[in-house]
Order: structure tokens, then sequence, then C-alpha cells
């Protein structure tokens, strides 16, 4: 079967398209199994010198930023599954070379096939299932179905880190063993997947007119505003993740914090992440309640304040206890996820879907990398980390945040 034919989902019968979103949930779960994220900076460090531990980091991000737009254009091109299975490929392969890595090289491509792997799913799940529902006429189903998955993936997340955490003190490499073990079973999950129809007979034009055509549909009122709200959303949502290990480094300078910078480490930071993650499974099981009571765009202006609140009560005061507000960092985003999602499926052809999501991903990135250089030099310039340091930088996001959620309300009141 050619590109074509597996874009018109010729062979997807209604029981495969079914399957395809009764395992969605399963599939998200997978994909979501970290149990490296609460240790991986102690993994680089045990490898590799501070300054090229950073620049592993970069890379990371970089990669990222160049995969994304062209990682949606595939999936409209070339079909979800496809694009899937290299995902999911990709991860794994990045796991298995972390578990073998020794030297600063063999990292970097890592990274790299990490950030591709994620870049390569990002958008093209969501237009997976989006298009599996269509398919079945269950488009009802979008946005609680898409709920659902961000619970899953949450508690899967929050889970796996515990376990990261668990195998670190054992051995830094155990957390990447465990991932490339759920890796598999995201490539197999794949594979049984079936490609779904697109809408009529659209199929995704050459990579700049795609492009061109999917930045075209944030002319649309609703959703333009939504761009607003997902770079403002995710610049915020990042700021507690950003900040919060020299938060709990502070912390570790105190007599009666100690252990946070003890050989307990990973478990401290695993514990940490976790409740960030929990939080996100509460926001997604809650948020279909809420926007039938509130309504799209006061449930989004709700997630955003939720993250000015935590950022701001970060920045009053260095306390353990200040600690259980990142628990709601993932609650407000996650939230917000499944209601955003379902409001712009019926706005984008499935032709251009995964690339106008990877679009709002991208523009959510490199927004953020500006507060970031932003916030480096003109708040800390080359002041060494301490708590007023952090407050300040801190406190000067929150107020960044309250300017954008008085944007976001006058631009809401007028389209």
């Amino acid at each position: 079967m050619n590109a074509k034919d597996a874009k018109k989902g010729m062979t997807a019968t209604t029981p495969a398209l079914e399957r395809n979103i009764r395992l969605f949930s399963v599939y998200k779960a997978a994909t979501s199994v970290s149990p490296w994220l609460p240790v991986f900076f102690l993994f680089f460090i045990e490898r590799v010198s501070l300054g090229e531990a950073v620049l592993l980091g970069s890379i990371y991000y970089f990669s990222v930023f160049l995969l994304e737009v062209p990682s949606g254009y595939c999936s409209d091109r070339f079909g979800r599954r496809p694009t899937l299975i290299l995902a999911s490929v990709m991860t794994l392969l990045a796991c298995l070379l972390f578990s073998l890595a020794n030297v600063f090289i063999v990292l970097a491509v890592a990274q790299c096939l990490l950030a591709a792997g994620i870049a390569f799913q990002s958008g093209s799940d969501s237009a997976l299932l989006y298009d599996s529902l269509n398919a079945t006429g269950r488009t009802s189903e979008y946005t609680e179905r898409e709920t659902l998955a961000q619970k899953w993936s949450m508690t899967a997340l929050a889970c796996s880190c515990l376990l990261g955490g668990a195998l670190g003190l054992i051995d830094l490499r155990l957390p990447y063993i465990a991932a490339l073990i759920a890796a598999a079973c995201a490539v197999f999950l794949c594979v049984i997947f079936v490609e779904p129809p697109v809408d009529g007979e659209a199929s995704a034009a050459g990579f700049i007119t795609q492009t061109r055509q999917s930045l075209g549909f944030f002319s649309q009122p609703l959703l333009g505003w939504i761009l607003g709200f997902y770079v403002i959303g995710f610049s915020l949502e990042h700021v507690p993740f950003e900040f919060y290990q020299p938060y709990v480094k502070l912390l570790g300078d105190g007599e009666l914090t100690g252990w946070l910078a003890a050989d307990s480490a990973p478990m401290a930071s695993a514990v940490i992440i976790s409740i960030s993650m929990f939080g996100g499974a509460v926001g997604a099981a809650v948020s279909q309640r809420l926007i039938d009571k509130t309504g799209l765009r006061p449930l989004l202006l709700i997630s955003v304040s939720i993250q000015v609140i935590i950022i701001a009560g970060l920045s009053l005061i260095l306390h353990p206890a200040m600690l259980i507000l990142i628990m709601f960092r993932n609650f407000s985003m996650s939230m917000a996820r499944g209601p955003m999602l379902g409001a712009i499926a019926p706005h984008v052809p499935s032709a251009q879907r995964a690339t106008f999501l990877s679009l709002l991903s991208l523009s959510g990135r490199a927004t953020f990398a500006v507060v970031l250089a932003a916030l480096s030099f003109f708040v800390v310039g080359e002041e060494p980390l301490n708590w007023p340091a952090l407050s300040q930088l801190l406190g000067t996001s929150a107020l960044i945040g309250v300017f954008a959620i008085i944007v976001l309300y006058v631009w809401s009141r007028k389209t």
C-alpha cells in the first residue's frame, strides 16, 4: 500500500478504528513513562563535565525546535501511524544509547533521538485520536477522550518518576533501562494501530504551502486567542519547573532541610516531580466538569491564573511547605489541555491538523526560550544563586503573568 492509500485509511475497518480509540489512553501512558526525569542531570554529571551537561540540555531543546514543524508535516503528509511508529522507535533507540553511554558524543546523539521522538509524537497522537473518532462518527467524545488520556499520561508519569527515583538510588542507568521497556511497549502499540481516514479527499500540500496554510488558521478569532493563551500558559507552566531545582537547592542549604541535597537527592526530586504529575492527573479528571460550568475561555483564564499564583507564592517565601504549590503546576495546564484541543479540532482539517498543533507547540517553546533569555539578562545577570535573586526572578515572572492575564481577558471580550 502506498502512502496515499494509507492516508485515506483504505484498510481502516470500524473495529480497527475502535481499537485505536480504546488503546489510545494506554499508548499515552506508555509514552509518558519517564523514570529518568528526576535523575537525568545527576546521570549526566556522573559521566561528563558540568559544562557538557548543560550543553546536552541545549542540544535537546534545539533539536526539538528544529524538528517540531517538520514532524507535524510528516504526519499530515505520510500518515499518523508511520509517524508515531518512527517517534516510538527513536525514543527506544535514545533510551538504549543512554543506558550504554559513557561519553559526551553518545549522550548527544541520544539527546537528539529523544528530542526527535517527542517532536514526532507531538500533534500526531491527538490527530490519530480525532481522525479515528471522526471516521466512526464519535467526534463528540474527543474532549472526553483527550482528558482521559491526559489523566492516564500524568498518572504514568508520576508513578514512573517515583520508580526512577528509587532506581536511581541503586544505579542511575536503571531508570533509562525501565524507560527502554516502556518505549518497546509503545512501539508495539503503534504497530497495531491502523491509519484512520482523513476528512474527505484532503491531503497535505508541499511543506512551505502546508505551513502557510496552517499558519492561516490563526487568523480565526478563536484560534488566534488560543494561540495567545498557549504561549502564555506554556511559559508560565515551565517557570516553576525550570526554577524548582534551585529553589530546592537553597532549601537544602538549611540545617533542617539538608536532606534535600544529600545522597537521597534522586528520591527527593522524584517525590516533588511526582506530586506535580499526580496534580496533572487530577486536573485532567475534573476538566470536563469544569468546562461544562465555565465555558472554554473562562476555564483557560483560570488555568493561567493558577500558574501566576504558584509563581507568586514561591517568590514570597523560601520554605519546604511551599513545595506543595508545585503540585498545582501540572493541574492547571492538564485541566486546560483537553478542552483546548476539543475547541481546535473542528476548525482545522485533518490534512493540516498535525502541522497546526506542531506550530502551536513551537510557538510555546520559542516564547519560553525568549522569556528565559530576558529573565537571565535583565533580572539575574551575573549575580550568583541566592534567595534574593531567585525571589526577584520569580516575582518578575509573576508580574509578567498578571499583565498577560489582563491582555488575554481584554482580548477575549473583543473576539
